[in-house]
């Protein structure tokens, strides 16, 4: 990548329904992070310079409640204050990102981007005149066949998603998709507007539920994919991401079936896979900066020496975080002494490093049951393996 003229030292604005891994990701890039969620986890808190919870989660991020919170944290702000990073909760309330960007400088896409890119009947006409495969997507429920999926526009985590018969009568942003065989394949890419560069590309897997089906559960890297599909599916990316004029990091959900894939949706800001595609060598927030601030992209793919995988640890049961409860260093989104957590909720993420993987998808698996084994007992001195 050319000379940078990004500043050696700033602090962001960091707004996510979770934030965590946008502030870990702000720190390893050499940034001060002030960072407003759902959750201000224990290691959010440590990450950030400072941090503000905001309220009601079921009712998503309200300007009512996040603009006193960014004020509060710009006046916090130790150095020049850059702008402001926002990560998932904004795919369906693109109002509020316009008012984020009439206050600090937006640092990602504009609000039209996110909602052109969001809107089914655009994006797919958009796939179609390019010649993207893509499952077929409809608007209209009497369209949809037997078998399709309901999917909340602007929605995120896979939670949205449901039979088709369940949502028919759903008042709201609805559409609705063929259900398509195939393993889910995340790349991520770059975009600097007319131009894109794919830096990975990993595999995501479902931590389904009676009534959550595709509810996510994680993902690791390096997908297992052909050098030609590999190409194909770049190819594909950059001409999607230079055609709505994406900046900065963002991330293209396929389904990938033998040498076929099929585009389902792109996610136009920082998404899930930082914690296994970041690095303190190759910042991603550094690389997301340049493109969004000076059109600038890296040269190639990130190149990653170790395999990596994270996953989101749900409770099997309701719980409340005491203070014997140990955490060790590969958990992440740690909740605060005192929290309660119902069934189904996320208590906490886990993440491996190995040389395959295969083994980094194992070492989460056995990480998870370490992590619900000792909420179960949650005595002090765990030995964490």
């Amino acid at each position: 990548m050319p000379t940078s003229s990004l500043p050696d030292v700033a602090s962001l604005l960091v707004v996510a329904v979770s934030a965590r891994a946008l502030a870990a990701a702000a720190r390893r890039a050499g940034y001060v992070p002030l960072v407003a969620d759902f959750f201000a986890d224990d290691d959010t808190r440590d990450i950030a310079h400072a941090c503000r919870k905001l309220d009601n989660l079921k009712r998503g991020i309200q300007w009512k409640t996040l603009e006193p919170a960014l004020e509060a944290l710009a006046e916090e702000a130790p150095s020049p204050l850059l702008g402001a990073i926002c990560g998932a909760g904004f795919e369906d309330r693109t109002p509020l990102l316009a008012k984020i960007g009439e206050r600090w400088p937006l640092l990602g896409n504009d609000p039209s981007v996110v909602e052109r890119v969001k809107d089914p009947q655009l994006f797919f006409a958009a796939l179609s005149r390019l010649g993207v495969q893509h499952p077929r997507t409809v608007t209209d429920p009497v369209a949809a066949g037997d078998g399709w999926l309901a999917k909340r526009q602007g929605g995120a985590g896979g939670s949205h998603v449901a039979a088709t018969p369940a949502r028919r009568k759903e008042a709201g942003r609805i559409y609705y998709q063929e259900q398509i065989e195939g393993r889910p394949v995340s790349a991520l890419f770059v975009g600097a507007g007319d131009r894109a560069c794919v830096l990975g590309f990993s595999e995501q897997w479902a931590a389904p539920t009676k009534h959550s089906k595709w509810r996510y559960g994680g993902a690791a890297q390096p997908a297992e994919l052909s050098a030609e599909l590999k190409a194909h599916l770049s190819e594909q990316v950059v001409q999607v991401a230079a055609t709505f004029g994406l900046k900065g990091l963002g991330s293209a959900d396929f389904l990938v079936h033998g040498e076929k894939a099929y585009l389902l949706e792109i996610n136009p800001r920082p998404g899930a896979t930082l914690d296994i595609f970041d690095s303190e060598a190759d910042p991603l927030l550094r690389t997301h900066l340049a493109a969004v601030l000076e059109q600038r992209l890296p040269d190639g793919p990130l190149g990653l020496s170790e395999a990596s995988a994270a996953a989101i640890v749900y409770a099997t049961e309701p719980l409340s975080v005491s203070q014997s409860m140990v955490w060790p260093e590969w958990t992440a989104d740690r909740p605060n002494c005192g929290d309660c957590i119902d069934r189904n909720r996320p208590i906490c993420t886990v993440s491996a490093r190995a040389r395959t993987k295969v083994e980094a998808k194992q070492l989460v698996s056995e990480r998870i049951s370490t992590v619900l084994a000792a909420c179960a007992g949650q005595e002090g001195g765990t030995e964490w393996t």
